[in-house]
Formats: structure tokens, C-alpha cells, sequence
């Protein structure tokens, strides 16, 4: 397991990335992090530092911005302009954004929970999403991306994996 420390480790003296603290919620309250891939630059919000556990996801999520920077349309998105643009560029730049945002996530999850590690994990019984979250000590959220993933990486394997069978209901 990747710990916050390692994972901060690598993306300043591995990747090359600067990450900086600074008080992000006062401006945006649900604005956790943001990355920079021109300058190779992470911004997190401070309370970060009182999470560890979340301050590891919202990391990774942002190196994987870094690692497959935005494309063209996605600062559109963030602009305040972009709901004067028809209807056709709105969801043009929608899209962009959502697989934009996919990629890192997936980066991210894939990252932290490794395919070999998620197997033996399942193999070793049904959990709840709780459970699967303390023995990769990652969120809650984080981890149903990472389920999601399998899924789909597993049907495009062409094997049929359902939640239900992989994670118990509370």
C-alpha cells in the first residue's frame, strides 16, 4: 500500500510536480485541490492536511491531471462565459471535461489499487465498500470509482462482474 508520505515522495522528486497549501475553501468551499500541468503545479486546500486519507485521493486524482493534462475546451468549462456559448459547444466542452476528469480519476484509483492487489482483495470474500476503503486507506467515493473501473475493465475482458458480487450491502 502506497502511503501518503510515499505518494507525495514521488510526485515531488519522481514526477517533478510542486504542490503548495493554500486555503482553498474560503474561496471555493467545495474545491479540494486543483492542478496546473503547464507548471507542473498542485494546489491543495489546507484542511487536507487534517485527512490524510483524503488528502491521498485528491492527490492522486490531481497527478493524474498532470499526467494527462487537459485538452483543448476544458478551461472553457471553468470560465465565466461558457453558459453563454450555445447549447452544441456547451455539451462539446461537457464531454471533453468528463472524460478529462475520468482519465485522472482512473489514473488515480488504478494507481492506488492496483488490479493484482483488488483481486486478492476480492478473492478473499465479499466486503462492504467500508471495508474495501480501510484496507486500501482511501475514501469511500474513491473506491467506487475504483470498483466501477474493475467492472468495466473486466466486461471489456469479457468477464461479467457484477457489485452485488464483489461487495456486501449495509
Amino acid at each position: 500500500m502506497l502511503s501518503l508520505e510515499d505518494l507525495i515522495d514521488m510526485a515531488i522528486n519522481v514526477l517533478v510536480i510542486t504542490i503548495k497549501y493554500e486555503d482553498l475553501h474560503s474561496k471555493r468551499p467545495t474545491l479540494d485541490g486543483y492542478a496546473d500541468a503547464g507548471n507542473r503545479l498542485i494546489v491543495l486546500d489546507i484542511s487536507l492536511r487534517d485527512n490524510p486519507r483524503h488528502h491521498k485521493c485528491v492527490l492522486a486524482e490531481e497527478i493524474g491531471h498532470i499526467l494527462f493534462p487537459p485538452r483543448p475546451g476544458h478551461l472553457a468549462y471553468h470560465m465565466q462565459g461558457y453558459y453563454q456559448l450555445d447549447s452544441y459547444d456547451r455539451s462539446s466542452i461537457k464531454a471533453v471535461v468528463s472524460q478529462d476528469e475520468r482519465k485522472a480519476i482512473q489514473w488515480a484509483t488504478i494507481f492506488l489499487i492496483p488490479d493484482i492487489e483488488l483481486d486478492k482483495s476480492i478473492a478473499d470474500g465479499k466486503k462492504t465498500i467500508y471495508e474495501f476503503a480501510e484496507i486500501f486507506e482511501v475514501e469511500k467515493w474513491f473506491m467506487l470509482f475504483r470498483l466501477n473501473f474493475y467492472k468495466r475493465q473486466n466486461r471489456q475482458n469479457g468477464r461479467k462482474t457484477k457489485l452485488k458480487d464483489i461487495v456486501i450491502r449495509k
